[in-house]
């Protein structure tokens, strides 16, 4: 049994508190010099446990017997603490969205397991998972999924205690956070099988019944404004003695308002019109069919109080009875009630609505429910059709009023046999299988197809069928989709992170992290899967489809995690068509360094930054420096230190990814070190010209105004690093200022700003070339080499010969790197100024 496995049972038996008090405190102080034990321990749920081990001191060399196995059980110190199981998992289904939705909901499962029966996962594959189950108790697995499902997933609020989300912070953040379909849809059919799911889904149709009305209201506020602004300019005209341009003036104002005034009123007319025909004619209708029913129900309970039928007629009358009440979607008392209610309201729809909600209990629950819901959320619905307005009051009333549940839970997507699945005939349209998982349907029951909420293209052609529809799935299927925060849209990316070294440690400390990261950022997070919503600029433009999925995924992951997540995780971008691509980490950590230390951000000045995305496709193409060159190029601020701690970390990366180019990796690593050994007589050449300015200005040698100064100085220096492709030119340029000219020398030190290019200068003068002259210094802890000009020409000389840079496009290359990675060393030489001119 490995160390991890061993930490993993221990910490799951002292939550469930099965030791003794003695072995409990030798236990817990051998977990303390254990690595990951604190994600671990926060993961189960238990807080007496979470304090004693923050609590307890480490202590070293401390032994405790090896924990045994034997069959099932596992013994420490010859008692049972426990038993191992295989819980086998259900077959995923092949739809991206309905997958994620399995995927998503048996993470949150084993979470649910951990935190309430301190249940631990042990090892994991495709097909199964092995866990340790603490103390003697029995847990029947079938059960614990009902009241995982009923009590948590399907709740309003979840489980607070265990901070498990219910529907409020799945289905209700995703609907406030991400626009599903761009034009809306209409009241969603979905299995219902909790009240509190129904509850929630009534407070949505609430919300936007609610939203409609606000949207009438601030309609009227603004034609009332209007009014009173056309009747101000025209007192202004009766009552002021005004020249003929402010006559002409006002005239034109009027106009202008009168035709906002008279469009406005026109549409408010429209609506109002529209929104009390469809609820008087939708209501109506649902009024007088109930009445009809109840009077088809007394006679056929009237006939039944007869003693002359026979048994085959009273059970023919019972079922047409039984027919009659399926039908029903109000009590008699409601149809009555709301027959007084159309009546006191005029049929107007909203006055209908509020005067229920004066005095219905159930209502008033539905309406405390309906808070969280946003605007995005309320315009998933077209609610502009006065066919689905009126669909969403109705459907909301019969959610309130209906007892019955209209489907049974899922089935386990955990279980301790094997799941088998039937074999069915061949194709892939028809009524008797489930288009997404492939369980058999009873074509004649079958009643759930496929919506928005549940495939990202519900209409599909089957290839043996002859048209586009829906197809039929199961309940299961579709209340799992439906309840998913995982949606597949045009504004939404969804990643999959995973540990790269997939121990404990990480994996307890990824689960700690997406929980903070979508409780502090509006993203939605569902077991391993985080949904990240994409920018909008404040004309509604959708910055993912504006720079392209992928590298807005690039960007959003790069800007939103630290530089810890971004090394230790795997990043795996979710695209349609269920694929999946995986972000570098080189790429998302350089990218964080360009946009952190240069103040970038995706939306800039309410518009979406192309430099941004060109500097990402540069990049992807492993073109670093180019890509820092383009942000300089464009940002306010620099922070250097930052960076040169991103190209340490990115050139550790790059060695380490086998699928590089290492023509691509020796090129960052030349191109690094030539900018070791240039950069230092750049800039003690910008120096001496700034102090050479310097005496001329206090010797009063020129007129020239600061700014002028600080141009000229930028005009030498700009000299210098343009030559840097060839030898004499550079340095020519590099002795300006200098009245020893050739005998220059300049000193690279090793501090937070040059220490990766320090390294790397030093390995190719020390250990390459092995220049004998040189020395190795060392002050107050600070490392330093002094360089001359003819270190330079041998650097020179030594990248010439090189095979790969021998000929003009390899030299070309390399020099290019060179001098616009000086420039990013230099970079108020490339920014561009407010002022036409500066460069």
């Amino acid at each position: 049994m490995n160390n991890s496995v061993q930490i993993k049972i221990l910490a799951s038996a002292l939550a469930a508190n099965v030791f003794l008090q003695e072995e409990r405190e030798k236990i817990i102080r051998w977990l303390a010099n254990q690595p990951g034990v604190k994600e671990i321990v926060k993961g189960l749920g238990n807080s007496k446990l979470i304090r004693e081990s923050n609590l307890v001191c480490k202590t070293y060399n401390l032994e405790l017997p090896k924990l045994e196995e034997s069959g099932n059980k596992v013994f420490y110190a010859n008692e049972e603490i426990g038993e191992k199981r295989i819980l086998y998992k259900s077959p995923l289904p092949g739809e991206l969205q309905a997958r994620l939705s399995y995927e998503s909901i048996a993470d949150r499962f084993l979470e649910y397991l951990q935190k309430v029966h301190h249940v631990v996962v042990l090892n994991e594959s495709n097909f199964h998972v092995q866990i340790f189950i603490p103390g003697t108790k029995k847990i029947d697995f079938t059960q614990e999924w009902k009241e995982f499902i009923t009590g948590v997933a399907f709740s309003t609020d979840g489980n607070s205690k265990y901070k498990l989300p219910g529907l409020k912070h799945t289905l209700i953040q995703m609907l406030n956070s991400i626009t599903l379909a761009g034009r809306g849809f209409s009241t969603v059919e979905v299995p219902i099988i909790t009240k509190e799911q129904s509850n929630v889904l009534a407070a949505w149709y609430f919300a936007v019944v609610k939203q409609v009305e606000k949207r009438q209201l601030d309609r009227e506020k603004s034609i009332d404004y209007i009014n009173k602004q056309i009747n101000n300019l025209k007192e202004r005209l009766e009552k002021e003695k005004l020249e003929a341009k402010e006559i002409k003036q006002i005239k034109k104002d009027r106009a202008k308002y009168e035709k906002d005034f008279k469009s406005k009123q026109e549409m408010q007319a429209k609506e109002a019109k529209k929104y009390h025909e469809y609820f008087l004619k939708g209501l109506n209708k649902i009024l007088e069919e109930h009445g009809k029913i109840f009077q088809d129900i007394n006679n056929i309970e009237d006939k039944l109080k007869s003693d002359a039928l026979k048994r085959s007629q009273i059970n023919q009358l019972q079922k047409q009875k039984d027919k009659l009440k399926s039908k029903l979607i109000f009590s008699e008392e409601s149809v009555k009630h709301k027959q007084n209610l159309l009546q006191q309201s005029q049929g107007d729809p909203f006055k209908f609505v509020n005067l229920d909600l004066e005095n219905n209990s159930q209502l008033q629950i539905i309406k405390a429910i309906s808070k969280p819901f946003t605007k995005t959320a309320t315009d998933q619905i077209n609610s502009t059709r006065g066919d689905i307005f009126t669909q969403c009051i109705l459907e909301m009333y019969r959610l309130i009023e209906s007892e019955k549940l209209t489907d049974s839970i899922p089935e386990p997507l955990f279980t301790e046999q094997p799941h088998i699945k039937g074999l069915r005939s061949a194709g892939d349209d028809g009524k008797d299988f489930c288009y997404s998982c492939g369980v058999a349907l009873n074509s004649k029951n079958a009643k759930w197809k496929v919506a928005r909420f549940m495939f990202e293209r519900p209409s599909q052609r089957r290839q043996s069928s002859n048209s586009e529809d829906r197809p039929f799935i199961c309940s299961s299927c579709s209340i799992l989709a439906f309840a998913s925060p995982l949606k597949v849209t045009d504004e939404s990316i969804i990643l999959q992170l995973k540990s790269k070294s997939n121990n404990t440690e990480s994996q307890d400390k990824l689960k700690d992290y997406l929980r903070m990261l979508t409780n502090k950022e509006l993203h939605l997070s569902s077991g391993r899967y985080v949904i990240l919503t994409s920018d909008k600029t404040s004309n509604g433009v959708i910055a993912s489809q504006k720079l392209g999925q992928i590298q807005y995924a690039l960007l959003k992951t790069a800007s939103i995690f630290p530089l810890e997540v971004l090394e230790d995780f795997k990043f795996n971008l979710i695209l349609q068509g269920n694929q999946s691509k995986e972000l570098s980490s080189r790429y998302l950590i350089l990218l964080k360094g360009l946009m952190e230390a240069y103040g970038q951000k995706i939306i800039a000045s309410g518009d979406i930054n192309l430099k941004l995305g060109d500097a990402v496709r540069y990049v992807e193409q492993d073109s670093p420096y180019l890509a820092e060159y383009t942000i300089v190029r464009v940002s306010k601020i620099s922070n250097p230190l930052e960076m040169e701690r991103v190209r340490r970390k990115y050139w550790r990366l790059l060695q380490q990814d086998m699928s590089v180019n290492s023509k691509r990796a020796k090129l960052y690593q030349d191109v690094a070190a030539l900018i070791g050994i240039t950069y230092p007589f750049v800039d003690y050449a910008e120096y001496l010209i700034k102090k050479h300015q310097e005496e001329r200005e206090s010797k009063k040698e020129t007129k020239s105004s600061p700014e002028d100064l600080k141009k000229e100085v930028a005009r030498e220096i700009s000299k210098i690093i343009e030559n840097s492709d060839e030898l004499q030119k550079f340095c020519y340029y590099s002795c300006l200022g200098n009245e020893n000219r050739f005998q220059i020398t300049a000193t690279l030190k090793r501090n937070r700003n040059t220490h990766f290019i320090y390294d790397q200068a030093r390995k190719l003068l020390l250990e390459e070339l092995k220049i004998a002259d040189l020395k190795e210094k060392s002050k107050d802890g600070e490392l330093s080499i002094t360089l001359s000009l003819g270190d330079v020409e041998k650097v020179y000389f030594y990248f010439a010969n090189d095979p790969e840079y021998s000929n003009d496009q390899g030299w070309n290359e390399l020099t290019y790197n060179l001098k616009i990675s000086l420039y990013t060393r230099f970079p108020e030489l490339v920014r561009k100024l407010n002022k036409k001119g500066d460069k």
